[in-house]
Parts: C-alpha cells; sequence; structure tokens
C-alpha cells in the first residue's frame, strides 16, 4: 500500500515551536477592494475585505514563518472565510539552508508572465488590480539550497500537488471563464454539467525540481528544470443523456529553461525562455463536436511548446520603465489545436514618484500581437501615512479581431477599482 503524506502532517512540521526562541515580529493588514465594471449589466465584479496576518519566528538559525488571511467576499460568498498562506520552517548553516513546509517560490525574470515560474500555481479566482506577484499560492513541499560564492543549487520536492485556484463559486463574475455552460455541437447547443476533479494525492504524484544560479558583475543567470503536474485544468468533455459533463483533469508535465540578467550601464537587459512537454491543448471546435456526436470522449492533445521572451527594465530619478517582447510557440501543433502555433505579445510598464515618494502613478499594458487583444491598468496610490495606502485604478480588457484573443472573454470585466490598505 502507498505511504501518504497530508497537508496536515506538512504544515505541522513547518509551525513546531523552536527550541529557544530569540525573537517574534508579528505583522498584520487590513484590506479592502471594490470593483464597479463599465457594462450596465453587471453589478460589482469585486468586494472584499481581508484581514491578513503574519508572525515572524527567528531563533539563530533556525526561523518559522506563518501567514493567514480572513475574508468577507460580498461578490463570491463562496471565497469567504479563513485561510491559511504560508507556514513553514527552516535552517541555515555553512551556505545550506532548508525550508520545509507551506512557501512561496520564485523563479525566472519575467514580468506579469509565466514561462519558468512554474513552481507555484496562480489564483485566478479574482482580478481587480491585475496584481500578478501577488496572485501566486504557496506550496507544500520541501526546499533545500547550497550557496557558493558565486553559485547556488536548489532543489524542491512538493510531495502535495497544489493546483490553481479557480472561481468554484457561480456568483463569481469568472466564473463562466474558466467553465462553459454549454457547449456548440454541431449547430445543437447542449448544457454542460461540472464533475469534480480527481487531484493527484500519492506520494508518488510528487513534483520536483532543480535550479542552478550564477551571480556575477557582468551576468546573472539560472538553468532548471520542473516536473510536476498542469496546474490549470484540461476540460474533457463527453456526451450523455441530460448534455455535456465537462471533467477537469490534471496531467504530468516537464518544464526545462533557463533566464539571465545583463546589466548594460543604466540598462538591465531580461531574456528567459522555457521549453514544457506535456500542455494540453483544446482542438478545434468543429473536430470537438464531431466527437461529442459520434459518442467519443473529447480530450485535449498534448503538445510541446516553447517560450521565450527578451525584457528591459530602465530606472532614471523616480521612474521605473520596462517593456518585454514575448513569444509563445506549438512547433508541433500542425493546425490540430483550436489555438493558433504561434503567439506573440508586447507588454509595457511605466511607474513614478512624487510627492517625496507619497504618490505613485503606474500603468501596465498586454499586447497580443497576433489577434490584438489587450489587458491592461492604470492606478494612482497614495500614502496617507506610513500604515495607510489608498489606491484607485481602472482594469481594462478588449478583445481582438473577430472578438478572438486570450483576453476577449474579460471584455464585460472592465472595471474602476478602489483599495485601501492599512498596515500594522
Amino acid at each position: 500500500m502507498r505511504k501518504r503524506l497530508s497537508a496536515e502532517g506538512l504544515l505541522l512540521c513547518a509551525v513546531l515551536p523552536l527550541a529557544a526562541q530569540t525573537g517574534i515580529e508579528p505583522h498584520g493588514s487590513l484590506e479592502t477592494v471594490h470593483a464597479v465594471p463599465f457594462s450596465k449589466d453587471r453589478g460589482l465584479t469585486d468586494s472584499r475585505s481581508i484581514f491578513t496576518g503574519e508572525i515572524n519566528v527567528f531563533a539563530g538559525e533556525a526561523a518559522a514563518f506563518v501567514s493567514f488571511a480572513a475574508e468577507y467576499n460580498g461578490v463570491s460568498p463562496g471565497r469567504s472565510g479563513f485561510s491559511l498562506g504560508e507556514a513553514w520552517a527552516g535552517w541555515s548553516a555553512a551556505g545550506f539552508s532548508l525550508r520545509l513546509g507551506r512557501q512561496l517560490l520564485s523563479w525566472g525574470v519575467a514580468d506579469g508572465l509565466i514561462l519558468t515560474d512554474v513552481v507555484c500555481p496562480q489564483n485566478f479566482s479574482a482580478y481587480a488590480g491585475l496584481d500578478f506577484a501577488g496572485s501566486r499560492l504557496a506550496v507544500d513541499g520541501f526546499r533545500l539550497r547550497y550557496s557558493f560564492p558565486v553559485l547556488a543549487l536548489e532543489a524542491v520536492w512538493l510531495p502535495l500537488f497544489t493546483p490553481a485556484r479557480l472561481p468554484e463559486d457561480t456568483q463569481n463574475p469568472l466564473y463562466r471563464i474558466f467553465y462553459p455552460s454549454s457547449v456548440n455541437a454541431g449547430g445543437i447547443i447542449l448544457p454542460v454539467s461540472i464533475a469534480d476533479p480527481t487531484l493527484p494525492r500519492d506520494i508518488a504524484d510528487g513534483e520536483y525540481g532543480f535550479r542552478l544560479s550564477a551571480y556575477t558583475p557582468a551576468l546573472d543567470f539560472s538553468l532548471l528544470a520542473f516536473y510536476g503536474w498542469n496546474d490549470i485544468p484540461y476540460m474533457g468533455k463527453a456526451l450523455t443523456q441530460t448534455g455535456i459533463q465537462v471533467t477537469p483533469e490534471y496531467g504530468r508535465t516537464i518544464t526545462a529553461g533557463g533566464d539571465a540578467s545583463i546589466p548594460l550601464g543604466e540598462i538591465l537587459l531580461r531574456l528567459e525562455a522555457a521549453w514544457t512537454g506535456g500542455g494540453r491543448y483544446d482542438r478545434p471546435s468543429p473536430d470537438t463536436a464531431a466527437a461529442l456526436l459520434a459518442g467519443k470522449k473529447d480530450r485535449p492533445l498534448e503538445k510541446h511548446r516553447l517560450q521565450a521572451l527578451a525584457g528591459i527594465d530602465y530606472n532614471p530619478a523616480g521612474w521605473t520603465l520596462s517593456a518585454q517582447y514575448y513569444e509563445d510557440l506549438l512547433p508541433d501543433a500542425n493546425g490540430e489545436t483550436g489555438r493558433p502555433w504561434r503567439k506573440n505579445a508586447l507588454t509595457l510598464r511605466a511607474s513614478r514618484w512624487l510627492f517625496r515618494e507619497t504618490l505613485n502613478l503606474s500603468a501596465w499594458c498586454y499586447l497580443d500581437l497576433a489577434d490584438f487583444d489587450t489587458a491592461g491598468s492604470v492606478s494612482a496610490a497614495y500614502s496617507l501615512t506610513d500604515a495607510l495606502n489608498l489606491s484607485l485604478g481602472i482594469d481594462f480588457f478588449t478583445g481582438g479581431i473577430d472578438g478572438r484573443g486570450s483576453y476577449a472573454a474579460y471584455q464585460d470585466l472592465s472595471a474602476v477599482w478602489v483599495k485601501g490598505i492599512f498596515r500594522f
């Protein structure tokens, strides 16, 4: 019989009391976010208030960290409740560092795009503010790192699979973006029912990753490999007597790649590339309809994926400016998938501090150069005090040519939002 390792066991290890505590640092924040869409047919697309707490404990070479949140969500009641963020314990000595428990890990140098940063999944159940960095979910596992003078070796083992968080509440405005309400099967509109997914739970289903990093005055670079699961489930479809049953499923993937940061005077050049095997992609709609009407289960196709990115950062006084060019290829698609074999995009970001660094104006934009759909955000954040910050912003989404593109489904969710946060 295979032994199973529970999440509770890992988290218990992460928060065991340290033998000789020498310091405890508690922190917390109160945050409220509300978004009003431009579409007159919708109510609030986001309305939540969150209390977040953090506790740092350290004793010599040992440390522990716990973070948690309590949320009230007025738009998606299913998201209201208590959640655990990170909960880990760590030890460092003679160049070695070991961390076990629930933790956040960040790989890669891309800004707002995922190429090699595949360890931690994303939270897709909310979008206001397009906060990509804050949407990452902690994973349960072990990280071992050894640092040389200019090199670092890192290994991670995640015995418990953590999927991306999708909107589970049907009242969430994002729900229908991930789960269709109907399927067009050869001109016949059939209703859809969503089955519960089966998550990998055995220790043998764990995820593994290795990373080598080098740091020099002229170049920083990393090489990595990660063997895991696709974080976003692919949707298997089958025809039933009452319509279409959609079953979220997970499949094995492997990612290999690297990144580099090269300072060129006042400009920083960032490069990143990744190859992924085992990605799942839907077939064209006519092929899906034909398979369903023939009584066959429609399963996405496995294809290799290549991604590459080049970006530049420039930071003159008070400004942060960056631009990225991105390529996303399915070299063996051969017209078999619903998405084009090549997608490319451009991202732009700019921010500026004013009034003695109390007001920050920022803007970010993603432009798909194949379908010309866009996503972006403009915002202003003002610090009334060191502890109290207020923000006002606009998120916008547009569909591309003939309504195509990854962000076409978000068009009705363009909104103006307000956010307040008090830290203590």
